[in-house]
């Protein structure tokens, strides 16, 4: 493709460990504070709700396990339990506090912490429901289309986003993609579509 055929979109890899780090804590403690929330589509709605039942089994099963660890071992014990709950509370906040967006200028698809992909607003053409499943995390290729881009925290992706002109994205490693599909997750399409069409 020459420089005219496509048009330049964005991708942001995830902040690494430590960075994830960071963005979970952070959300966490802004869903405590219950600071205003970014407006705009969320995504992600099963990893949430494979998560938040965790959560609360962990919850309860720490006071049953803890009745049956040693007494000198307890604090430690709970130490661990704090830290595992926390952190799926912390992971669920992340995802909630970053939403897709759509302006007049861009759509962002977003995961969270494992990076986002921004594509021009003039690109995209549709959105329309898919039920489609690609191994890996965050901004990554679709393994069976060269022309299209998954951009999620799972492998389940319920939203696919049409372009044209195709899209640049670069994902680094991965290799650059010319894309004409990007496939994501979102809560609700009727949503993400409504923001698309008042952008």
């Amino acid at each position: 493709m020459t420089a005219m055929e496509w048009v330049a979109g964005t991708v942001t890899a995830g902040p690494g460990k430590a960075g994830a780090v960071r963005v979970w804590g952070r959300s966490l403690v802004e869903v405590v504070l219950r600071r205003p929330a970014v407006p705009g589509v969320r995504h992600s709605a099963g990893v949430r709700q494979l998560v938040l039942p965790l959560v609360a089994v962990e919850f309860v099963t720490s006071f049953l396990v803890s009745s049956m660890v040693p007494p000198p071992l307890r604090p430690a014990h709970a130490v661990l339990e704090l830290l595992l709950i926390t952190s799926g509370l912390a992971l669920v906040a992340a995802l909630v506090r970053h939403p897709h967006q759509v302006d007049t200028e861009r759509l962002v698809l977003r995961t969270g912490f494992l990076g986002e992909v921004v594509l021009p607003r003039a690109a995209v053409r549709s959105v329309a429901p898919v039920i489609r499943t690609v191994n890996g995390r965050g901004p990554r290729p679709v393994p069976d289309e060269p022309e299209a881009v998954a951009c999620s925290v799972g492998g389940s992706l319920d939203v696919a986003v049409r372009l044209d002109p195709p899209v640049r994205l670069d994902l680094g490693a991965a290799g650059v993609v010319d894309a004409r599909t990007v496939y994501a997750s979102a809560d609700s399409l009727p949503a993400l579509s409504a923001a698309l069409r008042a952008a």
